[in-house]
């Protein structure tokens, strides 16, 4: 077993495009990035003229305007696994069976702008939810409360450590969390119970992006295996990953981004559309439902998902439906980085590696 798997919560299973840009808000941002024709759809206009806005509780939020990509992995799992066996401790039968859920490669249209959160939601944003509705989040309550750490608290260097920590929450995390770090440690529970408040708070329809929508925005125009190109080492510009700093280099890039656990939202290169963090810090929960086979069937406007998610085993072996995630985390090698990954967990789940961000419609 990879040892880069046993470091995650015991719950989730790790299951080049052309791209037409529609919006006019979005033209100065892609003029470097080529390949794209302008419509003259009237749009929303954020404040100032500009595509970024802030909401009642400091979140900025970035308008992500209308397009067409083609959604999925443009090389085969094979190919993935071999590329980054070179270099790095990934890749295996095992590894190559789960990213064929990133096939097949297919033509996605997102018909409408949306705003996107340009940070992940923090720990001082959440604290507000929290202190104004008196929300206790999933690892708060119940039987199953706490967290399955493989974390600073629960392991040494050179080692990996499975053991379930009923004092960890969102709250006090095993590593140093401030109000500008991504909050973790949060379930799709909660971060759907977090996009209530804020729509009722603001009488705006926040949600979280569909895997489509979230895809789009990370990808933002490129056609490469992450927004700064192919080569894995470009990641210490853009985001927060095992990396050199980290005791986890092993299975890392070999550059440093000077963060061994979470860093504060926004410190690395945003990608074309100004969005901050879309390849690191934390995992990020979407609205989907997760389906494996849902690429073969998805249809070209605005993918919701599937009606059902895949089943897994949840607490006390009871099977349950998964929604997607996106994204990877400071702890992850750079095969969870790419545009394309997919990843699963039960929507109780919560682990030192998971937030989320918001989307809202204009």
């Amino acid at each position: 077993m990879r040892q880069d798997r046993l470091r995650q919560s015991y719950w989730l299973e790790e299951i080049g495009p052309m791209f037409r840009p529609t919006s006019i808000a979005a033209f100065a941002a892609l003029v470097t990035v080529g390949g794209f024709t302008l419509a003259t759809a009237h749009e929303p206009k954020a404040t100032g003229g500009t595509n970024q806005i802030t909401n009642s509780i400091g979140k900025k939020l970035t308008l992500v305007p209308s397009g067409e990509f083609q959604m999925g992995s443009v090389e085969s799992a094979e190919a993935t696994v071999a590329f980054l066996q070179k270099n790095y401790r990934l890749g295996d039968r095992e590894l190559a069976e789960d990213l064929r859920v990133e096939h097949p490669r297919h033509r996605v249209r997102i018909t409408k702008p949306f705003y996107l959160g340009t940070c992940h939601v923090t720990c001082g944003q959440f604290r507000q939810f929290v202190e104004d509705s008196g929300y206790k989040t999933d690892a708060e309550i119940g039987p199953h409360r706490g967290v399955s750490e493989f974390g600073p608290a629960a392991s040494r260097p050179g080692k990996t450590v499975n053991s379930v920590n009923k004092n960890r929450s969102c709250r006090k995390a095993s590593f140093e969390q401030t109000d500008e770090h991504p909050v973790v440690i949060v379930s799709w529970n909660d971060a759907v119970a977090f996009c209530a408040w804020l729509s009722k708070k603001e009488g705006k329809t926040y949600r979280l992006p569909t895997e489509a929508e979230w895809e789009y925005a990370c990808r933002a125009g490129t056609m490469t295996r992450y927004s700064s190109g192919d080569d894995p080492e470009t990641l210490a510009t853009v985001g927060n990953r095992a990396d050199a700093s980290s005791a986890k280099m092993e299975w890392g890039i070999k550059a440093s981004d000077g963060y061994e656990f979470t860093a504060p939202v926004g410190k690395f290169k945003p990608n074309a559309f100004g969005l901050y963090d879309m390849h690191g810090n934390a995992r990020q929960w979407c609205a989907d439902w997760a389906g494996g086979d849902y690429y073969g069937k998805s249809p070209v406007d605005d993918p919701p998902g599937p009606d059902s998610g895949d089943v897994m085993l949840g607490f006390k072996a009871q099977p349950r439906m998964c929604h997607a995630m996106r994204g990877s985390s400071w702890g992850d090698g750079p095969v969870y980085a790419r545009s394309v990954y997919r990843c699963r967990g039960l929507p109780d789940a919560r682990d030192p590696y998971t937030g989320f961000r918001v989307a809202r419609t204009p």
